[in-house]
């Protein structure tokens, strides 16, 4: 009785000892896995390992079809299993750890077939006289003896599946063999998940380079063909195809861009508008989507440099519901919200890096993922983007992606100054007038003219906030005038243009830069008397950007 006690002691203490040891083994795989530098070489590592926990003769693993990528290279060419449509033999090996030739003859089909339907293991002590396999034709040919076939899952959804096999013996395999190989297979599918993404991103990568490396020959030879034409030059006699209403003005500066913008409206690649703050970029985004083929869609439109950085994600991409503190049930953001029409991104130098290169796999790919979500969304959006700031300098100092940049700028047009179509100015100033007037109709004031000298003092000035501050200018002029709108009016409320009208850009040669910039944002600040945010929307800034300048200039808030 004591030698019966002793001997079942003993094959206990051995039957731990074994499973310790599986159990380290697959930890030490796993470490392996984890820094594999070499996909090709991983399935035969696994399926080593995997016939030698289980004691098995031979060994197949089998992934979904069009999954292996490298992995398939270490068998004559992935192959199908018919009984299981989908589903390729990746790679085979003996316990020799030899490769196996025409792994598909030696599998079979059957077994694997039931474990990737349902997701559960099978196991059979005598295949090849077991009942449950009866009339299995593929079990009868192969002359299985006995047979372990467990499934690979990556969370929820099956991968694949671990087969071994033994030919000459009967139950070679037992509860213990199952439950180690079944916790084996989940850890060796997500290896070879892992695998898969890094290849997966090297793909996109090279795909990316290449389509970049393409994207900056055709965009060398446009900018020969466009350069001429931004440059001023507007063929004599040639009419618009498109309307233009709310974009005043027909010099020769305005004329010239129109002719760029007549010519890719009808386009439908992204469009990089650049130029100052204030000189009616959104017009010209507003003008491409309501004369291009997406009019019929929405016209969304966002600048990105007045909204906080940790907001603009959301805003951009959306979020589901639990995604931050606040987030009650799942929303759409801009960019899918747009879907079909113009995505207008005003102030793109202004995103931070991090969402420039999610902004970047939403142009690249058409799809996005919302805040805290998994499932991608398809979205078929024009970008219509501008910035005030020189994005090639921008990306030689590390601020903005060189590979968005090029994306966004299929086409770049420049949006003239003001102090560049001063010709256009009178009629900006009766447009203005003629507006205001319309909306204080109801007053009986009849619509104010300005005099010669009020007229000839506004085209003197350089206008650094542009189109935006002539307006403010002569709703202000407006406001405290009567019919007849004098130069005092300037004087009284701005000094900004009364400073350059005097000294002009003569004025400000041999001055620092610094310098003449402190005199511009101090003089408009006084004239608002000391609003802040008044100031940085009379120069056409961005708050955010207004008060780092204030700042970095050491002006007192």
């Amino acid at each position: 009785m004591f030698r019966f006690l002793k001997r079942s002691t003993d094959s206990n203490a051995a039957h731990e000892e074994a499973t310790r040891t599986a159990l380290l083994r697959i930890l030490e795989l796993n470490k392996e896995m984890a820094r594999a530098t070499r996909p090709e070489a991983l399935p035969d590592r696994v399926l080593d390992t995997a016939i030698e926990l289980a004691g098995a003769e031979r060994g197949f693993l089998i992934v979904r079809a069009g999954t292996a990528g490298a992995l398939a290279a270490r068998v004559e060419g992935a192959e199908p299993i018919e009984a299981a449509p989908g589903w390729e033999v990746v790679a085979a090996r003996n316990i020799d750890r030899e490769n196996v030739k025409k792994a598909l003859r030696k599998v079979s089909r059957s077994i694997t077939g039931s474990v990737l339907e349902s997701g559960k293991a099978f196991r059979s002590d005598d295949a090849v006289n077991d009942e449950a396999l009866n009339p299995r034709q593929s079990v009868a040919d192969l002359k299985l003896r006995s047979v372990l076939c467990v499934p690979m899952r990556v969370g929820d959804e099956v991968r694949g599946c671990l087969y071994v096999d033994n030919r000459f013996a009967q139950g070679q395999f037992d509860d213990h063999s199952q439950e180690l190989l079944e916790a084996f297979a989940d850890q060796a599918a997500l290896s070879l998940e892992r695998v898969r993404l890094l290849e997966e991103n090297a793909r996109v990568m090279r795909d990316l380079e290449l389509a970049n490396a393409e994207l900056k020959g055709a965009l060398a030879e446009q900018a020969k063909a466009l350069d001429s034409l931004s440059e001023g030059f507007v063929p004599s006699g040639l009419e618009l195809r498109h309307k233009y209403p709310h974009i005043l003005g027909r010099g020769r500066a305005i004329t010239a861009m129109l002719t760029v913008v007549d010519r890719i409206t009808d386009g439908d690649f992204p469009v990089l508008l650049f130029g100052e703050s204030g000189t009616g970029k959104e017009l010209v985004a507003r003008a491409l989507h309501e004369n291009g083929p997406r009019r019929e869609r929405p016209f969304v439109g966002v600048n990105c440099g007045a909204i906080a950085e940790g907001l603009l994600e959301s805003e951009l991409f959306g979020a589901v519901k639990g995604a931050y503190t606040g987030a009650l049930k799942d929303r759409a953001g801009l960019i899918e919200s747009s879907h079909g029409g113009v995505l207008f991104l005003d102030e793109i130098g202004e995103m931070s890096l991090a969402l420039q290169a999610k902004l970047l796999r939403v142009l690249q790919e058409r799809r996005l993922r919302r805040v805290g979500g998994n499932e991608e969304i398809t979205v078929d959006v024009r970008v219509v983007s501008a910035t005030h700031r020189d994005l090639a300098r921008e990306v030689a100092a590390g601020r903005f992606r060189e590979d968005l940049y090029y994306r966004l700028k299929v086409v770049q047009v420049e949006v003239p100054p003001l102090r560049e179509r001063r010709e256009d100015i009178p009629v900006l100033v009766d447009a203005f007038l003629t507006r205001l007037h319309e909306e204080q109709k109801a007053s009986g004031r009849a619509k104010p003219q300005l005099s010669r000298e009020c007229l000839e003092r506004l085209l003197a000035h350089d206008w650094p906030g542009n189109v935006r501050e002539l307006q403010n200018e002569i709703t202000r002029m407006h406001a405290l005038g009567g019919e007849l709108l004098g130069p005092e009016l300037i004087a009284h409320l701005s000094k900004a243009p009364r400073l350059a009208g005097q000294g002009g850009v003569r004025g400000l040669v041999g001055r620092r830069m610094e310098d003449v910039e402190a005199e511009l944002i101090r003089a408009t600040i006084e004239s608002t008397g000391g609003k802040r945010g008044e100031a940085a929307r009379i120069l056409g800034i961005p708050r955010r950007t207004f008060y780092n300048r204030l700042k970095a200039l050491g002006i007192e808030p």
